[in-house]
């Protein structure tokens, strides 16, 4: 149906605009804005609305939007990190000799890291620049941040790797080619819509802001994805003006990329963000004024000595590489058993020491998987899941949800108990 004007969402203003950035989703052409007599309201469609009855609008991915900083020259791009990081730190760079935008290598990736996150522990500063490395990222291309939490249990600090949408829509056209909007997407979803995804009165949507996203891929199939965000938890940056229902945006729009076919998106299950609202924390090893380093060269740390890091080992090494379905395997232990495994779209695992079988397994590997620990009927909660995963396998939540292939609690769209089967399954 065609896109109406709105009180409070779309105005007469906003439909011509979008006229300027879209086009027909059915022939291309371009698009004006009608009047309905019944309705009295303003709709968008194609300007050959009276023939055709085309409704559908598309808007093309933006070079920006799939690039961002790097389809900048040269001279802006060093403007926006002047307005960014200071100039000291603009300086630093350039002293220093560092790439401000393009693939690096690991080091170059830690000496920019430990610039822009002086306070950041040295482990997630090595395990972050083995991301950059491995999938092409740049943490001054606003690609990828590292964002400290506050344990409330131990008071300490957690750390998290965020991807920015950028990133994603960067992997997405690399992987699947280029894609386009649809409908004025991302933005809120219809109560028709909802209704139709989630159930009517279901619990998503009692508890959540729901966003929609329509994408369309280069051979003309289209994707659709859903972004939920609690309505009682304040999103990351609100302070600089984030909102609960951009968030929810963004997460429609990584679920949409990851649904559009074509190659899988590597770190499809790493929490997405919008660049504009993150965070820069204060530069702390740089003189604002001179640009110089204040602090000596970091200390080499070897991969290996990083808990996890293998699991960001790029796709040239082929080490713990699925090549069937071009992704890395992920280290999995409990106990003395060590196993490396990776999620499948339609819930389950794969397992690396099954796709070797030719070749001799390691000791660990080898052993057989033990039975469940207890009936799934059992367990009708998530409480009830993250209960049984620590009793059974010594499993933090975020441990739980993280092996599950989710970026967050809310994004579990599965049964307790299937979820319980899914973890067993690979112990």
């Amino acid at each position: 149906m065609p896109i109406y004007e709105e009180e409070g969402r779309l105005t007469r203003e906003d439909l011509l605009d979008l006229c300027k950035r879209n086009k027909c989703k059915e022939c291309g052409a371009r698009l004006d804005v009608f009047w309905d007599m019944e309705k009295h309201k303003a709709f968008l469609a194609c300007t050959d609305w009276r023939r055709t009855q085309h409704a559908g609008i598309e808007r093309e991915v933006s070079r920006y939007e799939k690039e961002g900083l790097a389809s900048f020259n040269i001279e802006t791009r060093r403007e926006i990190l002047e307005q960014n990081y200071g100039p000291g730190m603009t300086t630093a760079l350039e002293r220093a000799r560092l790439p401000t935008t393009g693939a690096l290598t690991k080091s170059q990736a830690m000496d920019i890291l430990k610039l822009v996150y002086p306070n950041v522990p040295e482990s997630e500063i090595i395990r972050t620049a083995i991301l950059c490395r491995d999938f092409g990222l740049h943490p001054l291309m606003k690609e990828v941040y590292i964002i400290g939490f506050k344990n409330s249990k131990t008071g300490k600090t957690d750390y998290s790797i965020v991807i920015g949408i950028t990133a994603s829509r960067k992997m997405a056209a690399d992987k699947k080619g280029s894609y386009s909007f649809l409908d004025d997407c991302p933005r809120t979803a219809s109560p028709e819509e909802v209704i139709k995804q989630f159930g009517k009165n279901s619990e998503e949507e009692r508890d959540n802001l729901i966003s929609i996203c329509k994408l369309k891929g280069e051979k003309g199939n289209e994707a659709l994805g859903f972004g939920l965000y609690p309505k009682n938890k304040a999103p990351y940056g609100t302070d600089k003006g984030n909102t609960q229902r951009n968030m929810a945006n963004i997460r429609s729009e990584r679920q949409g990329l990851d649904r559009l076919p074509g190659e899988a998106i590597p770190l499809r299950n790493f929490e997405v963000i919008d660049e504009t609202y993150a965070l820069v924390p204060d530069v702390g090893k740089v003189d604002t004024e001179t640009g110089e380093v204040i602090e000596g060269e970091h200390t080499e740390v070897s991969e290996e000595s990083i808990e996890g890091a293998p699991t960001l080992q790029s796709e040239a090494k082929k080490e713990h590489w699925c090549r069937e379905h071009n992704c890395p395997y992920a280290k999995k232990t409990r106990g003395s058993s060590t196993w490396w495994a990776h999620k499948l779209e339609d819930g389950n695992w794969c397992n690396e020491a099954k796709k070797k079988e030719a070749q001799p397994a390691p000791a660990a590997e080898a052993e057989e998987p033990q039975s469940q620990q207890r009936d799934p009927a059992t367990i009708l909660t998530i409480n009830d899941l993250y209960k049984a995963c620590n009793e059974d396998w010594n499993l933090q939540p975020a441990e739980v949800i993280s092996e599950l292939g989710f970026g967050s609690q809310i994004d579990i769209n599965i049964s307790p108990a299937d979820c319980y089967r899914q973890l067993a399954a690979v112990r």
